[in-house]
């Protein structure tokens, strides 16, 4: 098999794939570091004649990329409606991004903002890869997008200057209430029940059970557990989020970096 067929290989094996402890602390790393970097440079940043171009820029990238992450799919043979279809959060909100970025939908921003940080942030905690052997397509893919969102986030607070507020806070509770309520029923319809048991083939938005090592751990609690648990933690963790980014816009105002776009 040449390089090409094998860096675009269509079939998983049954192993997970394990990253190497140096090289998960090298990319926790640079995530975090360029992140910290923005806030440094703040000021040059939201400075720029047109500070939107760079995040422009970052969206045209994930455009390229849904473009040839879905040829890839396609042309391998691995699109399956399991695992597929663009319904995690993540996946959603590298779409909004663009939408929002590339096409100007800046009502979308608030939303994905939110998803982003929740997205990226437990990406790059539990590095839940496609099962495809190094080197090949979807090792890169994973984390360029992830760690990609978390600084698009900050780019947007410090150079695009995007406020938390309670109207933003209201509208991420209740579209992230409806949309993990309506991937649950979506799970369940597709699994043909609302007990969840290892072998369920639909897990989108993982709000029937953890992935990896918490697998097992979550399919242990009672039914619909886990359900609600995710229910109450994502609408936790955004009210979190909002408490957090308004510390950040904070440190904003201190510097004159307020709604720059």
């Amino acid at each position: 098999m040449s390089f090409f067929q094998h860096f675009f290989y269509g079939v998983e094996r049954s192993e997970d794939v394990d990253v190497p402890l140096p090289l998960k602390l090298g990319l926790m790393a640079l995530w975090i570091g360029v992140m910290v970097l923005i806030v440094v440079y703040r000021k040059p940043l939201t400075a720029q004649k047109n500070p939107v171009r760079l995040a422009k820029i970052g969206a045209t990238i994930l455009l390229v990329d849904q473009v040839v992450l879905y040829l890839w799919q396609f042309m391998s043979g691995y699109f399956n409606l399991e695992l597929s279809l663009p319904l995690y959060h993540c996946r959603i909100c590298v779409w909004l991004l663009i939408l929002d970025l590339v096409f100007g939908m800046k009502v979308l921003r608030t939303i994905w903002i939110y998803w982003a940080v929740i997205g990226s942030f437990f990406s790059m905690a539990f590095m839940d890869l496609y099962k495809f052997d190094f080197p090949h397509y979807t090792n890169f893919q994973f984390f360029y997008v992830h760690i990609l969102l978390g600084w698009m986030v900050f780019y947007a607070i410090y150079a695009l200057g995007y406020r938390f507020d309670r109207k933003g806070l209201k509208t991420a509770l209740i579209t992230t209430t409806v949309y993990n309520l309506g991937l649950i029923l979506f799970n369940a319809a597709c699994n043909g029940t609302f007990i969840t048991t290892g072998d369920m083939l639909f897990n989108y938005g993982y709000m029937s059970y953890a992935p990896g090592g918490l697998k097992d751990f979550t399919l242990s609690f009672p039914p619909f557990t886990f359900n609600l648990l995710m229910l109450i933690g994502y609408d936790l963790l955004i009210l979190l989020l909002y408490l957090g980014g308004r510390a950040l816009n904070r440190i904003s105002d201190r510097n004159g970096l307020e709604g720059k776009v």
